[in-house]
């Protein structure tokens, strides 16, 4: 058909996203996604090189939709600074730990993404490249001595952790401690 477009790709990622967020990534099967779909192995093969593939390509989906979130939830509450920035951006991070907990567990911690994260292929995750920006701009503004990958290590890793401590029901979210942990990371005054 002159004009139609082939969204198949489309289905498949969508559905594979609603998936994840109900039930997690582990129990994803292929042949039950495509099943759902009325889709041959086939059809599937045309789109994606394997079930990695196709994780991949969630995943950067899922940081592009998150991206855009977190820079408006940023914006809507009209930080002063960059450091408040990232202490509302943080926020944001420990809320969607609690409330979309099989997607950023799936963003954050599939197989598949990790090599990623460590390739030379980050540049594909908004949501990581955001961070990063922010950490140079915080680095920049206070004059922190400390290399931009050092202080997104401590501030990702302090942001992870707290999320998933809150998603797990061992902590409480505390605005304080949050902006506490935030200055101490970075070496730099409250805000």
């Amino acid at each position: 058909m002159a004009g139609k477009k082939n969204h198949t790709k489309d289905e498949i990622v969508s559905l594979a996203i609603r998936q994840i967020k109900e039930t997690g990534y582990q129990s994803i099967s292929l042949r039950r996604l495509l099943g759902d779909l009325h889709l041959t192995t086939g059809s599937f093969y045309k789109h994606f090189d394997n079930k990695n593939d196709l994780f991949t390509t969630i995943s950067i989906t899922l940081s592009s939709q998150l991206s855009q979130h977190a820079r408006q939830f940023v914006l809507d509450a009209k930080p002063s600074t960059p450091l408040a920035s990232l202490i509302i951006l943080g926020e944001f991070m420990i809320t969607q730990f609690q409330e979309q907990s099989n997607l950023t567990e799936f963003l954050f911690y599939n197989p598949s993404v990790l090599a990623v994260y460590q390739s030379d292929h980050k540049d594909q995750f908004p949501l990581l490249n955001d961070v990063q920006a922010l950490i140079q701009n915080i680095k920049v503004t206070y004059h922190i001595s400390d290399s931009v990958d050092n202080l997104f290590i401590k501030v990702w890793s302090f942001i992870q952790g707290y999320g998933i401590l809150i998603q797990n029901g061992a902590a409480k979210y505390d605005h304080k401690l949050l902006t506490n942990a935030a200055t101490e990371l970075i070496g730099v005054e409250h805000p």
